[in-house]
């Protein structure tokens, strides 16, 4: 009997590439599922919230006051290999503005403040010991081609170079969440 050489070869490749395959896919598919098969979290008591601030900022000697809201809502359940499965949430300015934009310089280099994360303001930062605000430092994002970095800009750097002094924040305190698999409210909050 007598085997064909480019059969031998070609089945030798399929075998080789498939074992290569399974060393490589096995353990992201086993992550995949073990992550999958974990409960969800349970799902927070109030999923919307609405928290009003204010900032107050010198900049080239002009006091300028921004107002605005800050919109949180729960967004389902997400998974990563890091954390497994987890709340998701989303937030954005009632404003309609992206960011608390302290100066834009140009098209791809922003100073803004941060007003903190929905996590923060929806009590679910149980893997945080603490939370403090940025102030009196800001951000910087800038964009170089697709790639974007945001980056901590101290507040004697940001009156230095930018001549932008933080003067005050004044900001609604997160609320009490709990978590459970109760029926999910709403919740606004106004600032007297």
């Amino acid at each position: 009997m007598r085997f064909n050489t480019f059969s031998v070869a070609i089945t030798i490749v399929i075998v080789f590439v498939g074992i290569i395959a399974s060393i490589t896919i096995s353990p992201w598919f086993a992550l995949f599922l073990g992550i999958s098969l974990t409960p969800n979290p349970p799902k927070p008591e109030i999923t919307y919230g609405e928290f009003p601030f204010r900032l107050e900022y010198e900049i080239n000697g002009e006091t300028i006051i921004i107002e605005d809201t800050l919109i949180c809502e729960y967004d389902g359940i997400g998974a990563d290999v890091g954390r497994g499965k987890y709340r998701k949430w989303k937030d954005r300015l009632a404003s309609g503005n992206e960011r608390v934009t302290l100066l834009k310089l140009n098209d791809t280099i922003e100073i803004y403040y941060s007003p903190g994360s929905a996590k923060y303001y929806m009590d679910d930062l149980a893997d945080y010991v603490e939370f403090n605000h940025e102030f009196p430092n800001a951000s910087i994002i800038q964009k170089v081609g697709e790639t974007t970095s945001y980056r901590t800009i101290h507040s004697d750097q940001l009156l230095e170079q930018y001549n932008i002094k933080l003067i005050s924040w004044d900001y609604t305190q997160p609320i009490k969440n709990t978590f459970s698999k109760k029926k999910s409210g709403v919740i606004t909050i106004s600032k007297q």
